[in-house]
């Protein structure tokens, strides 16, 4: 007789049946055989008890039992246990197509028949239990799998909630936070008609979102490395979350988050006055304004705080936090309320916007220029070139409102083509027609997005060439914060401008962030002095003493200055007694359309000569 393998000798098989003879004799067979774990009851009223203590592994069940019959049991384990069904060979003397039928349908595997075949009864046993433990192995890694993949799942769903660096939530996980606050606010207020203005007093709403904007932070990571900008990341959001929990009322009711890039947004739950909202605001500022000491770096970042509420009319989430970034002031170190003005304000800037990408083709940009005096004898040497703007919508367009916008749309380098060829144009006709000295000199201001063209410097010096102008008579004015931009780029191409003998000024000196040792490395030779310590320098000695020491620096680096925003006499004194080398400013004369500016170089120099 063969001999069928062992290999499931442990398997937990329950023999059922009323009849005790023919349990002894599958029993004994199957202990004989090896296996050690068999169950017999003769009692199927005892069944269920059996199986609720411990599911087997295998059942042989006899169908026609007194009290509870097998189909019973079937039917008891298909609606219990559903999932966790053992195999179950049928015993039955009589196997007829029904009985097969009718136990196939209740999920019977298979079927032995009376009397028993001793090598079939180890046989079938043998093949179902295989099948069993291989689908129940197979049943095991899949659901070690789905628990693998659903952990996995969750880690990258945090992870996607979560900003790479510093750890916190970042846009999805603030906004997933805000939505869900919002909806129990709404279903909270659902029956009470909002007000429409809020009280000064009291602020109802019951999500408070300061929306802030770090300002250096760019600058610091091409100066000192991105490793270093993260650090300061990091340090940056324990320092507002510090200051948020000791400054506000609902710090246990807070979360703070990355929005993008230098934005933060921190999250507030519960009613606060307006008061305490200004206190938490200006508490944020005055703690962000301290110095990050990051080894052997101290550290200094501007902050700008929008503020907005869950009082607002609002459409979504999205559209509240949209508020608030709307709210964020221009200058550095202030908070601002939302206030709906603002959304005007936009639209306003949305149409400058658009009316600025015809305005060159329509003709509506004009240069003016802003005489440069020389000091120590009072000549004329050169003159600033200023961009205006008359559009036939918007009328007369500031400078400050229109510049900003131009650069952050990138528009700032089809327009700063034009002023660099309109200058060239307006340096040829003076020149040829004798208007202006040989040495006479235009300055232009370049944009940190011009500058960031790699090919900027060959194009300009390609446009003087291709001009009668000499290349020294265009100066190129650059703002600290435009050089920080991207300092290596930068340098390279200053450097290649001036080579080819094109002044290079600094412009605002003082009032931006740079570093004085790439300073020395940069072909510099003119330093611009800010008409901000200009203004009251004469009466105001913290001013003065800035202006003075501008001009000493200038000085131990070779360099001229040019101070701008001179009006009274008391600067033209103070600034001579200083050793200053060019003033401008309305104390001579503003800016002038070319016809206006040659009369008046005219005029000044008949003045001049009299006055000699």
């Amino acid at each position: 007789m063969p001999r069928i393998p062992l290999v499931y000798d442990n398997a937990d098989i329950l023999i059922v049946d009323d009849n005790p003879v023919n349990v002894e004799v599958i029993f004994q067979l199957l202990e004989d055989y090896g296996y050690n774990a068999v169950r017999c009851e003769t009692d199927s009223r005892c069944v269920e008890a059996i199986l609720t203590k411990k599911m087997p592994d295998l059942i042989l069940l006899d169908i026609r039992m007194p009290h509870i019959d097998g189909y019973q049991i079937l039917e008891l384990l298909k609606r219990h246990w559903p999932t966790q069904t053992p195999p179950v060979i049928v015993l039955s003397a009589q196997i007829d197509a029904e009985t097969r039928l009718q136990s196939l349908n209740l999920g019977a595997r298979d079927f032995l028949s009376k009397p028993f075949d001793r090598l079939e009864v180890l046989q079938r046993i043998h093949n179902t239990l295989e099948l069993h433990f291989l689908l129940r192995d197979r049943s095991d890694r899949a659901e070690l799998l789905e628990g693998l993949v659903k952990q996995r799942t969750c880690e990258l769903q945090r992870l996607s909630l979560a900003d790479p660096v510093t750890e916190r939530p970042n846009r999805w996980g603030l906004l997933a936070l805000l939505k869900e606050r919002l909806q129990q606010e709404q279903e909270q207020i659902s029956s009470i008609k909002a007000m429409a203005v809020q009280s000064k007093a009291l602020c109802s709403a019951e999500a408070i979102l300061y929306f802030i904007v770090l300002e250096g932070m760019d600058d610091i990571a091409r100066v000192h490395g991105y490793e270093t900008s993260e650090m300061l990341s990091k340090a940056v959001g324990d320092r507002l979350q510090r200051c948020s929990r000791l400054y506000s009322k609902n710090h246990d009711l807070q979360q703070l988050g990355v929005w993008g890039g230098n934005e933060w947004l921190l999250l507030e739950f519960g009613q606060a006055t307006e008061n305490t909202i200004a206190s938490c605001a200006n508490q944020l500022i005055e703690f962000m304004n301290q110095p990050f000491k990051l080894g052997h770096l101290l550290l200094h970042i501007g902050v700008r705080i929008g503020i907005s509420h869950s009082g607002f009319v609002y459409q979504s989430a999205e559209d509240l936090v949209r508020l608030a970034s709307m709210a964020l002031p221009t200058e550095y170190n202030r908070w601002q309320w939302y206030q709906p003005e603002l959304e005007q304000h936009m639209v306003s800037l949305n149409q400058c916007r658009q009316a600025m990408r015809s305005a060159i083709d329509n003709n509506e940009l004009f240069l003016v220029y802003q005489p440069k005096v020389a000091l120590n004898n009072g000549r004329i040497i050169g003159a600033e070139a200023l961009l205006r703007w008359i559009s036939p919508e918007l009328g007369f367009v500031s400078p400050a409102d229109f510049i900003p916008i131009a650069e952050t749309s990138g528009e700032i380098l089809r327009i700063g083509d034009w002023v660099i060829h309109q200058a060239i144009k307006q340096l040829e006709a003076w020149f040829t027609h004798q208007q202006v000295p040989s040495d006479f000199k235009v300055a232009i201001n370049v944009a940190a997005l011009q500058l960031s063209q790699p090919d900027f410097a060959d194009k300009l010096i390609a446009q003087l060439k291709a001009s009668t102008v000499p290349l020294s008579a265009l100066e190129v004015e650059v703002t600290e914060s435009g050089l920080m931009k991207n300092v290596e780029l930068a340098i390279s191409q200053l450097n290649r401008l001036a080579e080819q003998g094109i002044s290079i000024a600094i412009d605002d000196f003082g009032t931006g962030y740079s570093s004085l040792a790439y300073l020395k490395t940069m072909p510099v030779s003119v330093l611009k002095i800010d008409r901000a310590f200009i203004k009251d320098m004469d009466i105001d000695s913290q001013d003065r003493r800035l202006a003075e020491t501008v001009i000493n620096m200038a000085k131990n680096l070779g360099c001229d200055t040019v101070a701008e925003g001179v009006e009274r006499v008391e600067h033209i004194e103070l600034l001579k007694e200083m050793d200053c080398t060019v003033v401008q400013g309305y104390w001579y004369s503003p800016p002038l359309k070319p016809e206006a500016f040659i009369t008046f170089s005219q005029e000044h120099h008949k003045q001049r000569q009299a006055e000699s």
